[in-house]
Formats: C-alpha cells, structure tokens, sequence
C-alpha cells in the first residue's frame, strides 16, 4: 500500500473562481470539473484564512493524479463563524461568507426620470429668455425718457454758472496752495537766521572768556613737569 501511494505522480490544477456580491452575505464559488464531494476538504484558521484543496485519481488504476490548493481571506465585514460550503453535482463549490451587517444595494438611476427633468429645465429656460427679451427696449426708453426730462429742466446758461464759479473756487485755491509753502519757506529761513546769530554770540564769549583767563593765569600759574611726572605715577624696578 505504501509502495503505491509512493508511486503516485501529481499533476498541479489551477481552477477558476469569482465572487458573487449580494446585501447579507458574499458567495466565493470555484470550478472543479471531475472531482467530487469526498476528494475536496475546505479549512479555516483562527486568522481568517481560507484553504480549500483536492485531488483525485485521473484514470482508474492509473498513478497520476490532479491536485490543487487555494487559499483566500475571508472579507472585512464577513462572519468566519458563519461561513458554510455547498458543492454542486456539476463540479461548482459554493462558499457562503455571511455578512455583520447588511448592505444596501446602490440604486439605479432612471433615464425616464432624468429626461423628464432634462426637458422641464429647458421649457423655463426657454420661457425665461422670451420674458426677459421685451424688457430691455422698455428700460431702454425710459431712461432716455429721464434724460430728456432732466435736460428741459435745466436753466440756459446755468451750467456756464457753475462751471465759472468751480473754475474762480479752483484758482483762489490754487493761488493759496502757492502762497503757503513760500510763507513757510521764509519762517523757516528767519529761524535758521536767528540759530546762526546765537552759535557766532556763544563762540566770541567763549573765546573772549579763555582770553581773560590766560591773561589772569600769568607764567608762574603753569603747572610744572614735576606735577605732570607725579599724575602719571612711575614705578619702581
């Protein structure tokens, strides 16, 4: 028994899978032509993990033999506790992954709906624009109305009126403007004036107070080279 289970070659099958989405559960479902119920074993851990495997003899009293092995995890807001496999006499083994919580289905949009509204939106855009057409020539001429009105009302020869006495306003302001940097020109050339005047007073009493000192002093007031020597401090070797 040993020597034949030791003699078996295995040829390595890859089978085709997809997922089939719905609102309580997730439906992992796997192709398995020519195997059957007691050739496949489905295991899950404790990390979540999914291993489905198999393999079956090719031919009877033949040594080769197909094999597979596939693993998946089970999908976030999935219940491993929950999970069921269902396999099928056509070769089709279904895997039932429950869902925590329900989802809702998203909803399809209604082309019915939509052009029903495409279609009203167009109506007020059409009846806006013919509302809105007259009203422009009306505003048009009821402001050329109001100038017309403005224009009969003004007095001949007052607008010259008010443009000869801006003009006399302008001119007196401008004759000012001229006059009051040269007044302050000249203010500030007497205090410069007057600056100069005391600075020359307190040099010449200045001068005039060391003249008098010198001559108060005399030759016997001058300190001698003794006193200078003894300021600075020699010392010692």
């Amino acid at each position: 028994m040993a020597t034949a289970a030791a003699a078996r070659s295995y040829l390595d099958f890859e089978p085709t899978h997809n997922v089939v989405q719905d609102t309580n559960k997730q439906t992992l479902v796997i192709n398995l032509p020519g195997f059957k119920k007691e050739h496949l074993r489905v295991q899950i851990d404790h990390y979540g993990k999914l291993r489905i495997s198999g393999e079956r003899q090719l031919e009877q009293g033949s040594s080769k033999w197909s094999r597979f092995r596939k693993e998946f995890h089970i999908p976030e807001g999935c219940d491993p506790t929950g999970v069921r496999a269902r396999f099928e006499k056509d070769g089709v083994l279904h895997i039932t992954m429950p869902r925590l919580s329900p989802v809702e289905e998203p909803k399809m949009p209604n082309p019915m709906a939509a052009a029903d509204a495409a279609t009203t939106g167009q109506g007020q855009s059409a009846a806006a624009a013919h509302g809105a057409a007259p009203a422009q020539p009306a505003a048009a001429a009821e402001e050329k109305k109001q100038h017309e009105e403005e224009a009969a009302r003004m007095r001949p020869g007052e607008e010259d009126e008010h443009m000869t006495s801006g003009d006399e306003g302008g001119i007196a302001e401008a004759a000012a403007a001229r006059r009051r940097p040269g007044y302050g020109f000249v203010r500030d050339r007497s205090g410069m004036v007057r600056r100069l005047l005391l600075a020359v007073a307190l040099v010449v009493v200045g001068v005039a107070g060391l003249y008098a000192r010198y001559r108060l002093m005399g030759p016997s007031a001058e300190p001698s080279p003794a006193d200078d020597t003894a300021v600075v401090g020699l010392s010692d070797y």
